[in-house]
């Protein structure tokens, strides 16, 4: 009994040209949206690791490891270093049973960011680098600061300061911030910019957050609504 062969066709060269024409249509048609979404995941987990420094350096004050800390912000053109420091109760009580010290009486002063053994531990020594103290470096996300800042918490939160541009007005007068901006960088030496109504620039708004903290160092983090046009918190 003869047995009839199967008529099996595949692609011909033409339909194979037409059907990857059609997946590359697709492809440039999904592509910004999806580098749009991979951006803002890539900054939003930049931003989540930056807030865990707050958080990380505060649980030590609250376990008594530290009775007073530094999170140091050191700007450059290409990346943002956040560097977190220490200092021990001793140390701590030294520098404010010191009378002819600048302490009880400068912010700017009490929250050093340039002596180099002002702290117990700095995460900036690799010889004093402990668990408890860390340098996170970050290249794709940059900061609202033109340069280096420093915010400084201890237990009972007397002592909260600040210094460098992290620090609004001088001196004695001045008040520590309670927010620093992060948002992608596009180009080298870049920063999060914002209009005259304080609103972010719309180059920004998709991807900017605000880490805030208060003076008893509890720290959250926010992300800015194009469409609410307002801050809205995030877990």
């Amino acid at each position: 009994m003869q047995v009839q062969e199967k008529n099996i066709k595949g692609f011909n060269i033409l339909e194979l040209i037409v059907v990857l024409a059609i997946i590359g249509v697709i492809s440039a048609a999904a592509y910004p949206k999806f580098s749009t979404w991979k951006t803002s995941r890539d900054v939003r987990t930049d931003v989540l690791r930056a807030k865990k420094v707050f958080e990380a350096i505060n649980a030590q004050v609250q376990r008594g490891q530290f009775a007073f800390v530094q999170v140091y912000i050191d700007v450059e053109d290409d990346k943002v270093t956040f560097i977190t420091k220490g200092m021990k109760t001793d140390t701590l009580a030294s520098k404010i049973n010191n009378g002819e010290s600048a302490w009880n009486t400068s912010v700017a002063s009490r929250c050093d960011m340039t002596t180099a053994d002002y702290w117990d531990v700095d995460a900036s020594i690799p010889e004093e680098l402990v668990i408890e103290v860390q340098k996170v470096e970050f290249e794709e996300i940059t900061t609202n600061l033109a340069s280096d800042g420093a915010i400084c918490f201890s237990k009972n939160a007397r002592w909260f300061s600040g210094a460098g541009d992290l620090l609004s007005g001088t001196g004695d007068t001045g008040v520590p911030d309670e927010s620093l901006f992060l948002c992608e960088r596009r180009e080298e030496g870049s920063t999060c910019a914002f209009g005259a109504g304080g609103e972010p620039n719309d180059v920004d708004a998709n991807t900017i957050y605000s880490i805030d903290w208060t003076r008893f160092g509890e720290v959250t983090m926010d992300k800015w609504s194009s469409k609410q046009s307002d801050w809205i918190l995030q877990n």
